[in-house]
């Protein structure tokens, strides 16, 4: 007898998946109505976490600039209430990204860009209440050639 995959995996693994396809919309059903993405890669006080509606208009611009792109999960760390997934981004940057990303906005490069990355979700009621990234946003601003 195997054991089923625990409730918050199977979430997470949905949510994954989603975003692997590009599906704005299931990522959006995965997440609770007060969900809150955090980005950790700036100024604390600076970069405020976006709220559901923020998150849901800063996928589309990513998704659009990243047109041949990979999400590959390195390791999982599965609990009651908490999943922890690094991944490895792997993308063609081949339109413009702008706002809500870079402010001002980054012509495309046509590079490929990797980038490694911690994502924390907190769950509750079989949905994400936050996530939290910690990207390596210094590797990713020299693989897209932004300047200060």
């Amino acid at each position: 007898m195997t054991d089923a995959p625990h409730p918050t995996l199977e979430l997470i693994t949905q949510y994954l998946t989603a975003l692997k396809n590009r599906d704005t919309v299931a990522m959006h059903a995965q997440r609770s109505s007060d969900f809150i993405l955090d980005w950790v890669h700036g100024d604390a006080f600076a970069s405020k976490p976006l709220n559901q509606t923020q998150t849901n208009s800063f996928w589309t611009p990513w998704f659009a600039a990243f047109s041949e792109m990979d999400y590959e999960v390195a390791r999982t760390i599965v609990a009651e209430s908490v999943v922890v997934v690094q991944w490895t981004f792997t993308g063609k940057h081949d339109y413009v990204l702008g706002l809500p990303i870079f402010d001002p906005a980054v012509e495309p490069t046509g590079k490929v860009i990797s980038i490694r990355g911690v994502s924390v979700y907190d769950l509750e009621d079989n949905l994400i209440q936050k996530e939290t990234i910690y990207i390596d946003q210094a590797t990713l601003w020299v693989e897209l050639g932004v300047t200060a």
